[in-house]
């Protein structure tokens, strides 16, 4: 048997290589599939992991986001409600800091444009009463997204003249209020970030056509948004809004507005004017007074000239 090994591997090289080589790639290929299949198989029936992954929430995370908000940090436990627009009555402008810093932007929160059409009435004086927001314009259905980061406290109709109403207490201590809204696409409690959708334009409430009113407001005091931001351009003028307490508007309700301040001064005018009036109808008076006397004594002196004269 040797011998004839001998004589294949070695008389003819030729033969016995090419068979070699064919038999090593055959039986090399059999056993590949089969550890294939093996390792198929062994994968298919295996249940244990060895990845790791994160821990699946229970909730949504901007759920999660809100429940914490609203159970550990102080500025949203503190004076929330759901119920109504206004909730810091018991707040006095005396309490509050002589400077309020407060940050815009950072790392985290961001700023996000509300609206997209031109500005049809600034803060201020308007139509002899206080307009503590910014009008602006949009037609019907048009989205309106969140300034900042925050959490929804109010969101249904508002009877006081805002109409369908969101206000977003926001993680900067601001609270941004929105209305005159057709659809509100939002629930209370919930956590919104900068950009996301609120609800759709309209002019419910007070609203004499569409447009979005836009305020913004610290502890219920009315701030002027164009202190913070371009109108024109749409971009922060600062990251920080310093506000000094004495320039915050003491008078920060709708109910409680400059017409008011007007009746009063109107009030005191007019007691001023009745009293002018009074002097005056006085003089009036006088001066007939001396009228009347003048022409008696006229009358009583011609009087006495006829009677001088007859007796003549």
């Amino acid at each position: 048997m040797i011998i004839s090994l001998y004589n294949i591997f070695f008389k003819r090289k030729k033969y016995s290589l090419i068979l070699f080589i064919f038999a090593f790639f055959y039986f090399s290929n059999k056993a590949n599939a089969f550890v294939l299949k093996k390792e198929i198989v062994k994968l298919f029936n295996d249940t244990t992991k060895d990845w790791i992954t994160t821990p699946r929430l229970q909730s949504d995370s901007s759920n999660n986001i809100a429940n914490k908000l609203l159970t550990t940090d102080s500025l949203y436990i503190q004076n929330w409600s759901n119920e109504a627009v206004f909730v810091h009555q018991n707040k006095t402008i005396a309490q509050l800091p002589p400077k309020i810093e407060i940050a815009l932007v950072d790392s985290v929160n961001k700023f996000q444009l509300t609206w997209y059409g031109k500005l049809n009435s600034k803060y201020g004086a308007r139509w002899g009463s206080m307009h503590k927001g910014l009008d602006l314009y949009l037609r019907t259905g048009d989205t309106v997204v969140s300034a900042f980061n925050g959490v929804v406290r109010y969101a249904k109709f508002n009877s006081g003249g805002f109409g369908n109403c969101v206000v977003v207490r926001h993680t900067n201590g601001l609270e941004t209020i929105y209305g005159h809204l057709s659809k509100i696409e939002v629930a209370v409690n919930q956590y919104v970030q900068a950009g996301e959708l609120l609800g759709l334009g309209g002019t419910t409430g007070h609203s004499t056509g569409p447009h979005l009113h836009f305020e913004t407001r610290y502890m219920d005091f009315a701030i002027d948004p164009e202190q913070y931001y371009n109108t024109q351009t749409g971009t922060l003028l600062t990251s920080t809004l310093v506000l000094d307490r004495d320039q915050l508007n003491s008078t920060r309700y709708p109910t409680v507005s400059v017409v008011k301040h007007r009746r009063g001064k109107s009030a005191r005018s007019r007691s001023s004017s009745k009293s002018t009036s009074k002097s005056r109808s006085k003089t009036v008076a006088t001066k007939k007074h001396i009228t009347t006397t003048k022409t008696s004594s006229k009358k009583g002196s011609t009087k006495k000239k006829t009677a001088v004269k007859r007796k003549k």
